[in-house]
């Protein structure tokens, strides 16, 4: 089984782009926060950053309702995405693929919005995968 659950917070607002075939696409990196205490008792605060990809009805909702700071509860799959550059380095990343998206922080900062999964994609549970062609950036 491959899934993840992160709730945290946005590090920057999200940037919705589309693909040529018009599949809306948005890449989000959220902070995680961990506390604990060291060897000698002193609290430590230590930032975890995840990178986050949505599609489709799901990349439009972080779109409109998200922004820098906004708390988001994220229940995807880890990916990794490998490609080569113009040089010809190959370079690699793991990445989040969201699913579901709990909205916890309302678009005025003032509350909390609800869960949203996105609808079926034409039957299917999840969208096709797209060729890193088709990503726009």
């Amino acid at each position: 089984m491959n899934t993840l659950i992160v709730i945290g917070n946005l590090g920057q607002d999200p940037e919705l782009k589309y693909t040529p075939s018009g599949t809306a696409v948005v890449n989000i990196s959220i902070a995680v926060n961990e506390h604990y205490k060291d060897k000698d008792g002193n609290k430590v605060q230590k930032t975890n950053w995840f990178r986050v990809n949505a599609f489709q009805r799901t990349a439009e909702i972080i779109s409109e309702y998200c922004k820098k700071g906004s708390r988001i509860g994220i229940t995807g799959q880890l990916q990794q995405r490998t490609w080569t550059d113009k040089d010809g380095g190959t370079h690699s990343v793991v990445e989040i693929r969201a699913r579901e998206i709990e909205l916890l922080s309302a678009k005025d900062g003032n509350g909390s919005n609800g869960h949203v999964s996105p609808p079926p994609n034409n039957g299917s549970e999840f969208a096709p995968p797209l060729d890193d062609d088709e990503i726009p950036f």
